[in-house]
């Protein structure tokens, strides 16, 4: 391959960092730039995208715009002759054929496959069709979970050392707070004692059992306690209404999307974090309350188990209203429970470093580049 300053030349499809404030977005944006942090002229990097985009990692590297078309993006990437072109996401739309380069995808997770009930037939055969096929190309995958990878290699046929494992990992933003800078709460109109979950909207999260075992909650033990769902579509009107057969408008709380430091101060102030989801590919925000000192209440699905260890109150059964319930009362209630996941989450959180991550994926490529 022709190089550049005689260095590596690593193309780098970045489209989720356009909207970076997404899950797998905030994934390739927090890897990348602790990737160029820690490169120390090993490679020269492009960030490859359709449009322009105000992310300010762009003025770290070479940005290269090419067109959606597959065909026609092709073309570019051969001319541009990188060692490595890494794939993120992998879709329909990569341009992955002819390409002589030495091809990465990162593929999260497999949520698709588990829970399909939540997506539509077009996303269903995609993800079941187009990408193990595309993935089977690959030279390397990147995932974020050994759960993952596991399936990968079972359900996909890629071979396991093919896949590396990076995990996500933490904003400095995210850790135990002086109470003194926790204001957020009353700037975004939360009322104390409250309960915490965070995602945008969606039925794989789980929404109708979260709000069903609050209801039920603070029916059963008097608690004064509301729900605070932050993120986006929690104020949509079916929820409303939801929440207003349950009997619990006045307690509960959809503030919107809020920023990464307005949700870490929640964390801090609240008295439990819930996030009864289906299935996660990681599941960021379990980690991001633990490292705020908070105490976290999940359940199984998929990876979750991995990620969380025995740092959280798992309830095995996602639908199961009343022990979701029994476990927001008992994480509450029970102080000796209660400072024994707050021990057990600090001391978890030391295995989510987007410094170590990077290193892998940079040892990654250099692996290709050199085999």
């Amino acid at each position: 391959m022709e190089r550049r300053n005689g260095l590596p030349r690593i193309g780098i499809f970045t489209k989720q960092l356009d909207n970076w404030t997404s899950g797998s977005g905030h994934h390739l944006n927090e890897i990348l730039n602790a990737a160029l942090d820690l490169n120390n002229n090993r490679f020269t990097f492009t960030f490859i995208h359709y449009r322009p985009s105000e992310n300010q990692i762009y003025k770290r590297v070479r940005e290269l715009v090419v067109p959606r078309n597959p065909i026609r993006a092709a073309m570019v990437l051969r001319r541009e002759r990188f060692d490595i072109v890494h794939y993120t996401p992998l879709t329909i739309y990569a341009p992955i054929w002819g390409i002589p380069s030495r091809k990465v995808a990162t593929i999260h997770g497999a949520e698709q496959f588990h829970v399909p009930q939540f997506y539509g037939r077009a996303e269903l055969a995609h993800e079941r069709l187009i990408v193990p096929l595309y993935a089977r190309r690959m030279d390397r995958i990147v995932t974020v979970s050994e759960t993952s990878a596991s399936f990968f290699v079972k359900r996909f046929g890629i071979p396991r050392d093919r896949v590396l494992v990076c995990y996500n990992g933490l904003s400095a933003l995210y850790r135990v707070l002086p109470k003194g800078e926790v204001t957020a709460p009353d700037r975004c109109g939360v009322a104390r004692p409250y309960i915490l979950h965070v995602s945008r909207f969606s039925e794989r999260k789980n929404p109708w059992t979260l709000l069903e075992a609050f209801a039920r909650f603070v029916r059963e033990y008097e608690a004064p306690h509301h729900l605070v769902c932050a993120g986006g579509g929690w104020g949509d009107k079916k929820v409303a209404n939801r929440a207003s057969a349950l009997g619990i408008t006045g307690r509960f709380i959809a503030p919107g999307f809020i920023p990464e430091h307005d949700v870490a101060q929640l964390m801090n102030a609240a008295d439990a974090f819930v996030f009864p989801s289906f299935a996660e590919g990681f599941g960021m925000p379990n980690i991001e309350a633990m490292a705020c000192g908070c105490p976290v209440i999940t359940t199984p699905g998929f990876a979750i188990r991995e990620i969380v260890g025995d740092a959280a109150f798992i309830v095995e059964d996602p639908y199961d209203v009343v022990a979701l319930s029994e476990a927001m009362h008992d994480v509450i209630a029970d102080e000796q429970l209660r400072a024994r996941l707050v021990e057990r989450g600090a001391a978890h959180i030391s295995l989510f470093s987007w410094t170590r991550s990077a290193q892998r994926l940079l040892s990654m490529y250099e692996e290709l580049c050199h085999a």
